[in-house]
């Protein structure tokens, strides 16, 4: 009996070492002392070619506190970007952790078996995440991890490609702006116009029928809040003043001036899609050349097919989408 307990605890033990163990997923762990903080850096690379000299594929994650390794005490249970799986044969794959949330966490330890990683308690986030969810602290972070990532011998510095996802796609813009270091830009489901205070008065204008949504009314006061105490990050039921201010900049402007080649790509019935829309008759008014947009039919935010029918029983599209991403990297 004595023997029995004692196998089974190693096993406990074994399992737990295993699970916090990112190689075991399959990824690169390096960690990065940027301004007196630790940044966890994942890579994930083709197997064998981890230390093959190739490019990086930078991807940004979009929003809400989540673990980069979600699993359920057997293996993962979710990809932390669009692109893992996809990419890793031509490129390191570099993903980066949200400040202040774990690395790697059980599904159980999540609120409510989702994603979110918050005190279920209280029902907030970690404070060191609160206060570093905004854009600035993102853009530096993520330029300095390129910057050490550069220094590594397996890294092809002639090409970076970018690559932001939802509010990732404007951190991923603002990180193409202000290093010259990147090469391409892959502006995914972004809105380009004051981009997370539109697409949540979108997202509620659509339910409204012939009264009008209350919420949207408390979105104006929210973003009238946010302008007015634009450097508040303590908000226990929402995303903070800091965080919302940050995330509601003109990034057209940005997306413009870029001199190098950018891919707008996005679902038509994302909430994005009219502002893309709008954005794309503007750049071919101001002959602009160096961005090109994708735009895919009936999908949604994440690529996924809005209200299938019984004929057409898929439902994710992402990996046409992600082959059309590399071929215009290709071509481009």
């Amino acid at each position: 009996m004595m023997r029995t307990i004692y196998t089974l605890l190693i096993l406990m033990f074994s399992f737990q070492t295993y699970a916090q163990n990112p190689e075991k997923f399959g990824f690169k762990h390096l960690q990065y002392i940027i301004e007196a903080d630790t940044v966890d850096v994942l890579i994930k690379s083709k197997k064998g070619d981890e230390n093959k000299k190739k490019p990086l594929l930078f991807s940004v994650q979009g929003s809400l506190g989540v673990p980069l390794i979600i699993h359920n005490g057997t293996h993962r249970v979710k990809y932390s970007t669009l692109e893992e799986g996809f990419v890793e044969n031509e490129y390191h794959l570099v993903i980066v952790n949200k400040p202040g949330i774990p690395l790697i966490a059980h599904i159980d330890s999540l609120v409510d078996g989702k994603e979110y990683f918050i005190n279920k308690k209280e029902y907030i986030y970690p404070t060191k995440y609160l206060k570093n969810n905004n854009l600035d602290y993102y853009v530096k972070r993520n330029l300095q991890v390129i910057d050490s990532l550069f220094k590594e011998n397996w890294v092809d510095t002639s090409k970076l490609v970018i690559s932001g996802h939802s509010q990732g796609s404007g951190i991923a813009l603002s990180m193409c702006d202000k290093t010259i270091k990147a090469t391409h830009l892959i502006y995914s489901s972004g809105l380009p116009y004051y981009s997370t205070i539109l697409a949540m008065l979108h997202k509620e204008r659509m339910k409204e029928a012939n009264e009008q949504n209350p919420r949207v009314e408390k979105i104006i006061r929210y973003w009238k809040e946010a302008v007015e105490d634009p450097f508040n990050y303590i908000n226990p039921n929402r995303d903070s003043n800091l965080t919302l201010s940050s995330f509601s900049q003109n990034e057209n402007i940005i997306l413009k001036r870029l001199s190098i080649p950018v891919l707008i790509s996005y679902g038509t019935k994302d909430e994005s899609s009219p502002y893309q829309d709008m954005f794309r008759i503007e750049t071919i008014k101001d002959r602009i050349k160096h961005i090109t947009f994708n735009d895919y039919i009936g999908l949604g935010h994440n690529y996924q097919l809005v209200n299938p029918d019984k004929e057409n029983q898929k439902t994710d599209f992402l990996s046409e989408v992600l082959f059309d991403w590399l071929q215009w990297i290709k071509d481009n």
